[in-house]
């Protein structure tokens, strides 16, 4: 049985609510510098693409502290299921060639976020202060919604090879930009883009891993849809 309009229009806006929620808390965490950040022991340095070593304290240190926010990949994911989500709320019949790479876009990068996280990120580091409650949205909550609306709302057929491939696009952008940020400031998001104490053919073959990894789950989910495109034809 199809889902109304109405239903689906529901579903998009709960999930794209998730995602602005837990964005908007850590942006008002880092804002405000809620959280103390851990001590590195390196000596503050300022730059256009961030800050290495301590804060400011207040909003004198929020724009290093946003720069760096905006440079996780958990942040992009949370951008790019806001934003698209919002636009199907908006219009659940929504639909572009470019906005259909988007919605693949939004499922990956989430499921990325969620995935690495829960598994190798949360387990080591695990959030303090007020980050224990929008960590868990961003990282559990966002991630398991956009799974479920797409599966249980769609939109279907949007899954293909060229969307597919063309949905790496945005991730492979961010991997440039975190190691030109890096080799400037000499600080990464994560460990594993560290070049300096990893080298550059250990984080190469790490995110060559993981597009790897995105691409079968790509395939995991192109499947779904497949299958669901044909249950809905014969109902």
């Amino acid at each position: 049985m199809a889902l109304s309009t109405t239903t689906r229009r529901s579903l998009f806006g709960i999930n794209a609510l998730s995602a602005w929620v837990g964005l908007g808390m850590s942006v008002f965490i880092e804002l405000f510098g809620l959280v103390e950040p851990r001590d590195t022991g390196e000596a503050p340095v300022t730059s256009l693409f961030g800050h290495v070593g301590d804060y400011a304290n207040g909003l004198a240190g929020a724009p290093e502290r946003l720069i760096d926010l905006f440079s996780y990949f958990t942040i992009w994911s949370q951008v790019m299921v806001g934003v698209v989500m919002t636009l199907l709320y908006l219009n659940p019949g929504r639909d572009g060639k470019l906005f259909r790479v988007f919605r693949i876009d939004s499922i990956l990068m989430i499921t990325v976020t969620g995935v690495v996280y829960n598994l190798l990120l949360g387990p080591n580091y695990p959030p303090e202060g007020l980050n224990q409650i929008s960590s868990p949205i961003e990282h559990t909550i966002t991630p398991i919604l956009t799974v479920a609306v797409f599966l249980i709302a769609g939109p279907r057929g949007w899954f293909n090879l060229k969307n597919v491939l063309a949905a790496l696009i945005v991730p492979i952008v961010y991997v440039f930009y975190t190691l030109f940020r890096g080799a400037i400031i000499d600080k990464y998001p994560y460990d594993f883009f560290a070049v300096v104490t990893e080298g550059y053919a250990s984080v190469v073959i790490f995110v060559m891993g993981i597009l790897f990894a995105s691409i079968i789950v790509a395939g995991f989910y192109w499947a779904i849809d497949s299958a669901l495109s044909r249950k809905s034809r014969t109902t």
